[in-house]
């Protein structure tokens, strides 16, 4: 199969002008739509755009592949859009893009189908044939370039194929040598390379293909595993990997890793592969590059980032748990159920919940950092700063010391002791590990964290109402500042935790919950309000059929949803504004959440249920407004770029 089996004349289009970055990426749906590939065009244009909140997928060069794997799409298809004028499309160079490919995949898609869009994604790394397809006259032109470089393409790749078998019959002749004394037969790869991104289509091939030319221009013997869509290409075999010299890992998502243990590594995002890969080959050559251990991070990564992403692991495991023991508490605690045998039996189950939190909180910190050997360790931790009334500071300190300790000792096991190590890890390393966690918290930790526990508690207590306020506000206008970036995460983050600090009752960390989901909600039904109804005549007719859906979604917590809207980053202004009045109002008002998750399916249970609604309904009309105060400025702004009005739908 080839890339014109799947692209085609009616999928191809030359502009001279698009405005913005939403009408790119709704024009190439329409494309790839009309090849009738797509069974559901609205549900794979939202997870476009949700792969676009993710990164851009503009990788430089004026060059852009939109795409995402989708209940949406019925069987792969390829549309192509040329904008003369350039679009910010927020690449990764700062710089407008021209060329713009756009791939539909649904999430069983046959081999054939995902070699092809492996193909293109490898064509588009030559630079002398984007530049040609950049300055296209017609679709036929476009469509007769990408033919004749993927024909070329194809015939060095059967030319790689055949040197590839003569050198593994070599290989074959030369380990034969080496059993019998020659050491210096064997010709093996100077580095060993793995890349990987979380939908497998472009960036995944399109690191691996940098890295194979940046390695042949420097006399650099590499082989490049691709673990893409279709599953593992040019998979990396065990003798491959014991005689490289390095290893690069360029992955946005999880590898199989104990295959490099004891090897020297290199390990970044996959991005940095595409745009940086001499760089990565020469770190990955240095002397100072850091070997890969079991259960371990590398020393590339920063301290901090270290922590976070134990942190962040710890969290996803607490959030259900969580989630059930405030939901069933809060329930327990109804009028109706309150004085019932019921009532005291779900009141039960919600404080029994309620006091794993910490043990499951740390257990999980601990296992992120030194895998299953630590789980004792972590949860020993947990159960002491439940025990000391260390609160969360406590059970995140004890997380982390345990998850040290387990880490020390499989490493002074692996260096001093051989054999018995099913005895060791399931005996030795989960006594001793919790053992010395004990010894740290009882007499390290837990002053010092229950202090810390006590203080920011009595803080939200105690707080004057124009601190309250200021703190819900700050909390929630995080939330929107980059929806799935740090800022979220750390306020969502901080809710969490000081809602695990009081479960199952409804503490001072409820407060700081409502004010963080209110700043979740707000976003896409601000979006919604605006181009609804406030000001529906600044937003076009596409954008106004999502408007129902973000309304949903806002209802349900999911922030997304007011991706769609975002077409300028002053967009997100208005987002961030909404949310700030909503976490104002509803720290100042003393809502509370019971649960770290739910949206408006939780705020019958939720402490001034009426207050909160009130919150969320003033936040979303401050936001709806700014949304339209800030459409209306950009639309402005188009009129006088034109010298006439813009376009709108009409309705």
């Amino acid at each position: 199969m080839q890339i014109s089996d799947l692209l085609n004349k009616d999928c191809v289009s030359l502009l001279d002008s698009l405005p913005d970055k939403t009408a790119v990426i709704n024009h190439l749906v329409d494309l790839v739509a009309s090849s009738g590939c797509l069974c559901d065009k609205e549900k794979f244009r939202q997870d476009v755009f949700a792969r676009e909140a993710q990164g851009s997928t503009g990788f430089g060069e004026g060059v852009a592949i939109p795409h995402a794997k989708s209940d949406g799409v019925a069987r792969p298809g390829l549309a192509a859009l040329v904008v003369k004028s350039g679009v910010d499309f927020d690449a990764f160079d700062g710089q407008k893009v021209e060329l713009f490919f756009i791939i539909a995949s649904p999430h069983q898609a046959s081999d054939a189908h995902l070699d092809v869009l492996a193909r293109l994604s490898t064509l588009l790394m030559d630079e002398s044939l984007r530049q040609k397809l950049k300055q296209a006259q017609s679709a036929d032109d476009l469509l007769a370039m990408i033919d004749n470089a993927e024909r070329a393409h194809m015939a060095q790749e059967a030319q790689a194929q055949e040197v590839a078998t003569a050198e593994q019959s070599a290989g074959q002749s030369a380990a034969a040598q080496i059993s019998s004394g020659d050491d210096n037969a064997a010709a093996y790869y100077d580095l060993v390379a793995v890349t990987a991104c979380p939908a497998g289509l472009s960036h995944t091939y399109m690191a691996a293909e940098a890295l194979e030319q940046k390695a042949r221009e420097l006399g650099i013997k590499i082989k490049v595993e691709a673990d893409g869509a279709a599953g593992n290409r040019n998979r990396l075999l065990p003798e491959d990997i014991a005689h490289a010299k390095a290893v690069i890992v360029a992955a946005d998502r999880a590898v199989e890793m104990d295959r490099f243990i004891g090897k020297p590594m290199v390990r970044v995002g996959v991005g940095e592969g595409v745009h940086h890969p001499e760089k990565l080959i020469q770190r990955a050559l240095s002397s100072k590059c850091p070997v890969y251990r079991a259960g371990g991070m590398l020393e590339t990564s920063s301290v901090p980032m270290r922590l976070y992403r134990h942190l962040m692991s710890g969290l996803t495991y607490l959030l259900p748990v969580a989630a059930t023991a405030g939901i069933v508490s809060a329930v327990a605690r109804l009028d109706v159920l309150k004085d019932s045998s019921t009532g005291l039996f779900l009141d039960t189950i919600g404080y029994s919940l309620g006091t794993l939190l910490f043990p499951i909180l740390s257990a999980f910190i601990a296992f992120s950092i030194a895998g299953r050997t630590s789980l004792v360790a972590g949860f020993t931790g947990g159960v002491m700063a439940d025990m000391a009334g260390a609160g969360v500071v406590g059970a995140l300190l004890n997380g982390f010391i345990g998850g040290g300790a387990a880490f020390l000792l499989t490493k002074i096991a692996a260096r001093f002791l051989k054999g018995h190590d099913a005895m060791f890890a399931l005996l030795v390393y989960p006594l001793l590990g919790a053992t010395i966690t004990t010894v740290f918290a009882q007499y390290v930790t837990s002053l010092p964290a229950a202090f810390i526990d006590n203080w920011i508690e009595n803080f939200i207590i105690n707080a004057p109402l124009p601190i309250l306020m200021v703190l819900g506000a700050v909390l929630a206008g995080m939330m929107s500042a980059d929806m799935g970036g740090p800022f979220n995460k750390v306020a969502y983050a901080t809710g969490v935790l000081l809602l695990a600090d009081c479960l199952p009752e409804n503490g001072p960390g409820s407060m700081v919950m409502a004010a963080v989901m209110a700043g979740g909600m707000v976003p896409p039904l601000a979006a919604a309000l605006a181009s609804g109804l406030l000001g529906r005549h600044y937003f076009s007719k596409e954008e106004r059929k999502h408007s129902a859906a973000a309304a949903i979604k806002g209802l349900m917590f999911i922030t997304e949803g007011v991706l769609p809207f975002l077409i300028a980053k002053r967009m997100r202004l208005a987002c961030i504004l909404g949310s700030a009045v909503a976490g104002a109002l509803a720290t100042g008002l003393h809502c509370g959440l019971c649960a770290p998750h739910g949206g408006i399916f939780i705020v019958p249970l939720a402490q001034n249920p009426l207050g909160y609604l009130f919150a969320l309904a003033m936040g979303t009309l401050m936001g709806a407004l700014c949304f339209v105060f800030f459409r209306r400025q950009l639309h402005h702004v188009a009129k006088r770029s034109k010298g006439q009005e813009p376009p709108l739908s009409a309705d």
